[in-house]
């Protein structure tokens, strides 16, 4: 259910031909856990804007997004709630990363540089 839910808010957000990658992570909350990717909305995952290496993904074609896992039982315990019963799942992700995908602006860096370049591009 994590897996679909987080592929299916991503293509909503940023298409239908955005591709995700998990990987494995470490998150104190979470187990098992997973830092998820997504394809560079900057470079279509090519990794090149105009024949340069794209800034956004570092020519990879990968953009880490978000974090996300399944909530430890511990956790539930703590919270009062049978983990035998009951499980669930979290994810997180910044904004400015989300919407530098989404609007394409070149560097997520920019939302923070208080420059008019951010503004020209739309």
């Amino acid at each position: 259910d994590l897996k679909w839910t987080l592929d299916t808010v991503m293509k909503e957000l940023l298409g239908e031909k955005t591709e995700l990658r998990f990987r494995p992570s470490i998150f104190p909350f979470t187990e098992p856990s997973a830092e998820v990717d997504v394809s560079c909305q900057i470079c279509n995952g090519t990794g090149k804007v105009k024949g340069k290496n794209c800034s956004m993904c570092s020519a990879t074609g990968w953009v880490e997004l978000l974090g996300s896992g399944m909530v430890h039982p511990k956790v539930l315990e703590g919270c009062g709630i049978d983990p035998k019963k009951y499980s669930g799942f979290a994810f997180g992700m910044g904004i400015d990363r989300i919407a530098a995908q989404r609007f394409g602006v070149s560097s997520s860096r920019m939302f923070y540089q208080n420059k008019l370049k951010l503004n020209e591009q739309f």
